[in-house]
């Protein structure tokens, strides 16, 4: 450990300097010369102002020593300011650092934050100039495919793979109409599906809405952008009847759908869907569109909207 030299103690240092300098001088004269009569008095005078010089010193030196040892900040004290001072390690810890200190930038490169940078860029299938971009909201993988009027409910003409918290987008063309859906835990499309349905016209006039009619293995939430919105994110599996509810191989819930009406467990679980969702954002049974306007299910018909955001959330 290096022991600092404060002036006081520089001064000393100089002063006997000085003084063991000019005895010797004053010695050597006296004694080359032979004229040197009060010699002896001023060698006395001179040795006494060294020592006492020096028991100064040696007293500040002491006392140098004895805080440095007993200050617990003096070893850290200059490290700590040389950072402030402009370390560039200090000064820019956004431009890569991995330190600790930098927690927020790190979190950029969490899974959750990468998935949905590549989601919206890379994540697409389908084709045309009307587009759904869909968010998985949900705590699971998803698989949603896209399934055109006319062709297979069970291969969808379009699909895409999304992580929680990622993006992609499903597209169509003019004079297109079907639904997208979820897939189970297994791949596989089931006709128990929530659906976001859509149809656009030669012109690209749309006719969007969310149906549970068939069952609802999702909550889907739609909007257009421009203030029209259709469906809900709510997650309401977890109480709805037993008898109503059903389950794939990871355990990921399915709330039967009111159908025809013809079961029990389907007309248990319109009842309750209804309770929960009421009727005016998604379709709970077929004749939903013939309710007044408040409750009518058809709030983005003839949207002259080409472009959708979606969530898929939990059932």
């Amino acid at each position: 450990m290096s022991t600092s030299i404060t002036p006081d103690t520089q001064s000393l240092i100089q002063e006997l300097m000085a003084a063991m300098q000019s005895g010797s001088l004053s010695s050597g004269t006296g004694s080359a010369t032979g004229a040197g009569q009060s010699s002896g008095t001023q060698n006395s005078q001179e040795e006494a102002k060294l020592a006492e010089v020096f028991q100064e010193l040696m007293a500040l030196l002491k006392q140098g020593n004895q805080e440095a040892s007993t200050s617990p900040g003096s070893d850290t004290a200059s490290p700590a300011i040389s950072p402030a001072a402009g370390s560039s390690a200090s000064a820019t810890p956004a431009t890569g650092s991995t330190s600790s200190a930098t927690p927020a930038s790190s979190g950029t490169s969490s899974p959750a934050a990468t998935a949905v940078t590549s989601g919206t860029s890379g994540v697409s299938a389908g084709d045309g100039p009307n587009t759904t971009t869909i968010t998985n909201t949900s705590n699971h993988d998803e698989k949603i495919g896209q399934f055109l009027n006319g062709g297979s409910t069970t291969q969808p003409t379009a699909e895409i793979d999304l992580k929680p918290g990622q993006t992609g987008t499903l597209k169509y063309e003019n004079g297109q109409g079907g639904y997208d859906a979820e897939a189970d835990s297994s791949g596989n499309f089931q006709s128990t599906a929530s659906r976001l349905e859509f149809y656009a016209d030669a012109k690209g006039v749309n006719n969007d809405d969310v149906s549970y009619i068939d069952g609802r293995n999702a909550s889907i939430k739609v909007s257009d952008g421009n203030g029209k919105t259709a469906g809900d994110s709510q997650s309401i599996a977890s109480d709805a009847p037993s008898n109503a509810v059903t389950k794939d191989a990871a355990g990921r819930a399915t709330v039967t759908g009111w159908y025809d009406g013809s079961t029990q467990d389907m007309k248990d679980g319109g009842a309750y869907m209804e309770s929960k969702l009421g009727t005016g954002n998604a379709y709970i049974h077929p004749d939903d569109d013939r309710n007044a306007t408040n409750s009518n299910p058809m709030t983005m018909a003839q949207d002259t909207s080409q472009h959708y955001t979606a969530d898929f959330g939990d059932a």
